[in-house]
């Protein structure tokens, strides 16, 4: 009966907490709305507290009604207390604040301010829902002192043994030391005497499993061929790294930018850079790059913005919006714009027909550093000239 109680006042206890808990989410649908309730809190906001606070009130007041039918005559609370000073003064509080606490809401409303009994009622709400903790810490301990075994009940349950000896004697099927003399083989070495155990289970489970796989892998893979053979998943695994380093290198080719774009010669980026050109510079610089009424040609060593890699992808990317070249980096990805560069700077030289004439300052491409022998002519002192095509 007692078991019976317990387990009814805790799942009674459950459902009141669970019902406290679901009014709150009522006060803010998402967090924006809560954020804005707590800097300009409406009537609607405090009415809800104020019904959670009453709410609460009322799952006190019922739990207090519980511990004191649990306590009979007080022998149980006497039982629980002991040595427990913080627990009476808890006690102590249920009763006196509890009733003071639901009036409290109402008697502030009309005195304080919306944003005042905003804060008043959300600190009365915390302070009812540790009170609400305190006493299921108080009506958990005084279930478990009701349910205290017997010195038999302790003793018979001492006797028996646990879950895990139980589980432990089904992995093992160890005998025990007084049954040895059952199991104990008819010879001996050296004053040393065998057992005659058996296999352990566990490592019997474990062989039988090794066998059972063995069948099912010889069925799937050499029969039936439902798994790939190891063949078969070595390629499907190359073919899976070849993806892998594809989805890598466009990561980092969409990180690339003015400071570290470098020149790209292979066919595909080219190509890839002419068919931007054509699409996007053509109008602006003809089809050849030869330039025309808006932009400057692109094919000689003279250069407004810088000839390097970086000032070509610097100008796609940014514009110049004073001469009429707009930004690109909103129509182009970083890798297109580091092809088109490319391709512009693969332009150089080609004389197409109809150029426009030079614009800007004459571009000299930065040396590679000198050979050792350069260098060490340079440590003595003597003059080294610069290289320039």
């Amino acid at each position: 009966m007692i078991t019976t109680m317990r387990l009814r006042t805790n799942r009674f206890a459950l459902v009141l907490l669970a019902l406290a808990a679901g009014v709150s989410p009522a006060a803010a649908q998402d967090s924006g709305s809560f954020i804005s309730a707590l800097e300009n809190p409406s009537m609607e906001t405090n009415y809800i507290l104020l019904g959670m606070a009453i709410l609460q009130t009322i799952i006190i007041l019922t739990l207090s009604g519980v511990m004191k039918t649990l306590g009979g005559n007080g022998q149980v609370w006497i039982d629980y207390l002991k040595g427990r000073k913080a627990g009476m003064v808890l006690v102590a509080l249920f009763a006196g604040s509890s009733l003071d606490l639901q009036a409290a809401p109402v008697a502030a409303a009309a005195q304080l301010s919306s944003q005042s009994l905003f804060w008043f009622l959300f600190l009365a709400n915390v302070v009812l829902f540790i009170l609400i903790v305190a006493q299921m810490t108080v009506l958990k301990g005084m279930v478990r002192t009701l349910t205290k075994p017997t010195p038999e009940e302790e003793a018979t349950r001492q006797a028996e043994p646990d879950f895990a000896d139980v589980i432990l004697s089904k992995l093992t099927k160890r005998v025990e030391p007084e049954k040895e003399k059952d199991i104990l083989m008819h010879h001996e070495y050296d004053g040393i005497r065998e057992l005659d155990n058996v296999l352990p289970p566990w490592w019997l489970w474990l062989f039988y499993g090794t066998i059972i796989w063995g069948a099912v892998y010889v069925v799937n893979v050499h029969l039936t061929k439902v798994w790939p053979d190891q063949d078969t998943e070595y390629l499907l695994e190359m073919a899976q790294a070849d993806e892998d380093i594809k989805a890598y290198l466009a990561l980092q080719a969409a990180a690339v930018d003015e400071n570290t774009v470098v020149a790209l010669t292979d066919a595909a980026a080219l190509a890839d850079g002419r068919s931007t050109f054509q699409e996007f510079c053509k109008a602006c610089h003809g089809g050849a790059g030869e330039g025309n009424a808006v932009g400057p040609n692109l094919t000689d060593a003279y250069w407004l913005h810088g000839g390097s890699i970086n000032d070509v992808f610097r100008t796609i990317k940014y514009g110049v919006v004073e001469k009429g070249m707009q930004s690109w980096k909103t129509d182009l990805n970083p890798q297109q714009m580091q092809n088109v560069a490319s391709y512009i700077l693969s332009l150089q030289g080609s004389n197409p027909p109809n150029a426009k004439e030079a614009q800007g300052e004459l571009y000299v491409p930065a040396q590679p550093a000198a050979p050792d022998a350069t260098s060490d002519e340079n440590a003595a002192g003597e003059p080294v000239a610069q290289l320039v095509p």
